[in-house]
């Protein structure tokens, strides 16, 4: 019966995502749809491949991105769409919010979810995308994106399915180790405890309340220098006393649960693995990348050079795109 339903589930979901649309200047992708996973109500986005383009190899690939924290899938929204235009439409190209990440019917506001929990909803989306896009037999091959944390749930995927298809992992500005001993870490620890948490959600909360909204998003513009499409993401679909509450709590659990670097994982996959650290990082510092190049001499361990911040989504997104197509058409190639 759980089985049934579940392919009821991602039937609904595949139909639902071709009725349901964002508008991003002419283009009709990507679509969005709310659906079900193991009981998790998940926002996804989705630029569908072209079945009129060039196939590879017969083969279905899809890019699976997975975001930081705050975990809004939208925010990422010209980074995939740069993808999947310059891949020319021939890849699936989906990504994922964080549980209780972002405002909408989905979010009950009712949950805190940890890091684990996460992790454990990102791997359930795995299952269920392999499932729908297995056809006679023949499983799709993955290519998993994660930025900062969601670096380490990409790796965490890996781990729990090496056999399932997942060809390549791109870790965008990684936090894959010692998160509370890095710069930010050490600095921003105190605003993730239960009090400090709840007194931000409530604050901005409050202001959500007192103030008009263009007022609300004027200030946030000042704060935070954030010009559209990103403004209204933070403004509307970030900035609510439960949602601030969610992205505090999951940090809290980042601080407590990545600490010692998975060696083995990586020492074991490290031909699927493209690290990508930036310069000025507070994040995943230059410590962590001489590290990763010490341990890994062989691996594909890179340092930005066109100097892009942590969050690269902020006014950087078609260069990373481009970067990153430039890694998938390579592993293509291979496939």
């Amino acid at each position: 019966m759980t089985k049934y339903l579940r392919k009821i589930s991602i039937r609904r979901l595949m139909k639902s995502l071709t009725q349901t649309t964002i508008m991003t200047s002419k283009s009709k992708f990507p679509l969005k749809k709310i659906w079900d996973v193991a009981g998790n109500s998940t926002e996804s986005l989705w630029w569908s491949a072209n079945k009129l383009s060039k196939k590879i190899n017969d083969e279905t690939i899809i890019f699976l991105m997975i975001p930081g924290n705050p975990g809004v899938i939208s925010y990422y929204i010209p980074f995939l769409t740069t993808i999947y235009n310059k891949l020319e439409q021939r890849v699936e190209v989906i990504g994922v919010s964080n549980l209780g990440h972002s405002h909408g019917p989905h979010n009950t506001f009712d949950t805190l979810y940890s890091l684990q929990e996460q992790t454990d909803h990102k791997i359930q989306c795995f299952d269920d995308l392999r499932e729908k896009f297995s056809k006679d037999c023949v499983q799709p091959k993955f290519i998993l994106c994660g930025h900062s944390i969601g670096a380490y749930m990409c790796s965490q995927v890996l781990k729990a399915r090496p056999n399932h298809g997942i060809i390549n992992v791109y870790s965008l500005f990684p936090t894959l180790q010692h998160i509370q001993k890095t710069p930010n870490g050490i600095m921003l620890n105190f605003l993730f405890g239960e009090h400090q948490r709840n007194l931000a959600s409530s604050f901005v909360q409050s202001l959500r309340c007192l103030l008009a909204p263009t007022i609300f998003k004027f200030i946030v513009k000042l704060c935070t220098f954030q010009s559209e499409p990103h403004l209204s993401v933070t403004t509307e679909q970030l900035l609510h006393g439960p949602i601030v509450k969610n992205t505090l709590y999951m940090a809290n659990t980042e601080m407590a649960t990545v600490n010692e670097l998975d060696e083995d994982l990586y020492r074991q996959h490290l031909d699927k693995f493209i690290f990508y650290f930036g310069v000025k990082d507070n994040w995943a510092p230059l410590k962590h990348y001489n590290d990763m190049l010490t341990r890994f001499p062989d691996g594909n361990i890179y340092l930005c050079d066109q100097g892009m911040p942590h969050a690269f989504i902020f006014g950087y997104s078609e260069i990373m795109g481009n970067k990153v197509s430039s890694w998938i058409e390579k592993a293509i190639d291979e496939v």
